[in-house]
């Protein structure tokens, strides 16, 4: 019977076992949240690796929810904001833990504060040794990225991608505000989440193996940008290995089996008990449920009893990968009815 994480083992460095890879990824993304660390906007720095470039995003007001609705607005501070009677507070998923410790993937103290402009989302960079390059793309921090998290569900467009500007094909559909995330210019006025991907792609030491990983909103960002790269020749003669922790959907069944034609050496690490991989909708939408998870499920179960605390990055995911790695169950589940 075959393995299902031989295509993910496929496309791993020399001498790298796949447990390897998901400990250097989530440390990674733990890295890029510390590197934001809450609007410093600092340069990344990760133990074993060099020649960093940051990854910006465009955000008009970090700290207001982009849509003009009262609804929106209570909805989401409600989300992130702390409830009465409970130990954790709800805070955003970079800083919120199931224990109520203090989080672990932050800069030096004190935090900064969000301004609108270029936010730092994630960057690439060389092993030491050589031997690959990683990219990572953080989660959710602020209150315009916690609207994209919420808010879009139900609401597609075609995935046309930014760097097939001479033949443009569809690649399935995807959450409308999602894709509108990663596409975002301003008319040209002010540099996307998409090409500054593929800037620190192609501003990164070529000809090595790479390893892609996320966490929460910047899993779905980061199905579009690996998709972008390889359909762009981006990565050349390698494969590209993607692993996400606790992400969203973002687009639907013929997105998903565009996306794993291309890039097949993905998996999708997640809580059974985290709510953000189920998430399509603060409401119902028609149909029920229209998106459709990328890459091979690597589940497990850790009940922490709060939302955000199952959702966070070094008290569930990293603990994971680092000491329950064979607690993770690769391939699909079988559920009885």
């Amino acid at each position: 019977m075959p393995d299902p994480t031989d295509p993910l083992r496929a496309a791993l460095p020399p001498g790298m076992s796949l447990q390897d890879a998901a400990i250097r990824l989530a440390n990674g993304v733990c890295a890029a949240y510390a590197a934001y660390n809450n609007g410093s906007n600092q340069d990344p720095q990760l133990d074993g690796y060099k020649w960093f470039t940051p990854i910006w995003v465009f955000q008009s007001d970090p700290n207001v929810v982009p849509w003009p609705l009262a609804a929106a607005a209570e909805v989401v501070s409600s989300a992130v904001s702390p409830r009465p009677k409970v130990a954790v507070p709800r805070v955003v998923a970079a800083y919120a833990s199931g224990d109520g410790s203090s989080p672990t993937c932050t800069g030096p103290l004190p935090l900064g504060k969000p301004w609108p402009g270029s936010q730092l989302f994630g960057f690439t960079a060389t092993a030491d040794d050589d031997s690959h390059n990683i990219f990572v793309l953080r989660g959710t921090v602020t209150m315009e990225e916690a609207g994209y998290d919420l808010f879009g569900w139900g609401t597609k467009t075609p995935c046309q991608l930014p760097s097939q500007s001479s033949e443009q094909l569809t690649y399935g559909m995807v959450n409308h505000d999602l894709y509108a995330f990663y596409i975002y210019n301003n008319f040209g006025v002010v540099t996307s989440l998409a090409t500054s991907c593929m800037k620190a792609i192609a501003n990164t030491a070529p000809d090595r193996p790479w390893l892609m990983g996320s966490h929460s909103l910047g899993g779905a960002m980061l199905s579009l940008a690996a998709l972008d790269g390889v359909v762009s020749n981006a990565f050349g003669k390698y494969n590209p290995l993607v692993m996400t922790f606790g992400s969203l959907h973002v687009g639907d069944g013929t997105f998903a089996q565009a996306y794993m034609a291309q890039v097949p050496a993905s998996g999708r690490v997640a809580n059974l008990c985290d709510f953000v991989p189920s998430m399509v909708s603060i409401e119902p939408v028609t149909p029920t449920d229209p998106y459709v998870h990328v890459g091979i499920p690597g589940t497990f179960v850790w009940q922490t009893w709060d939302d955000w605390g199952n959702h966070h990055l070094p008290s569930i995911y990293m603990k994971m990968v680092n000491w329950h790695w064979d607690l993770i169950k690769w391939g699909p589940r079988n559920y009885p009815q």
